[in-house]
């Protein structure tokens, strides 16, 4: 997009009140399906009776283990939501770089100038 006036039309700012509307957008999706994740992962080792046949401080480790291994893809994956919602005036999105401009060719001062001599 051009720019007209001196103002550059292809992005906004990231103001507070935006970067706070995404940063939202992550936190309550984050804890609702990481919170939902952690009572599935809570059932399941309670249902498999692992906790009763290990020791106290054992079952603490196993449940931060499981509660790190469910909390990761959850909020890679809430996050893979966030890029693909509309907040009303914006929409987050991933550009790709622009490709790097190609250096000056240096100037060839093996090969002397014929007309020079």
């Amino acid at each position: 997009m051009g720019t007209a006036a001196g103002v550059n039309t292809s992005h906004l700012e990231p103001t507070f009140k935006r970067t706070a509307r995404i940063w939202w957008a992550w936190v309550w999706r984050s804890a609702l399906f990481g919170g939902a994740a952690g009572l599935f992962g809570s059932v399941v080792l309670s249902l498999s009776g692992i906790l009763e046949h290990i020791s106290e401080k054992a079952g603490q480790a196993l449940g931060l283990a499981v509660g790190v291994a469910l909390a990761v893809p959850i909020g890679i994956w809430v996050f893979q939501i966030i890029l693909e919602k509309d907040f009303g005036e914006f929409r987050v999105r991933l550009v790709p770089k622009a490709p790097p401009a190609p250096a000056p060719s240096p100037i060839d001062e093996i090969t002397p100038d014929p007309r020079i001599d």
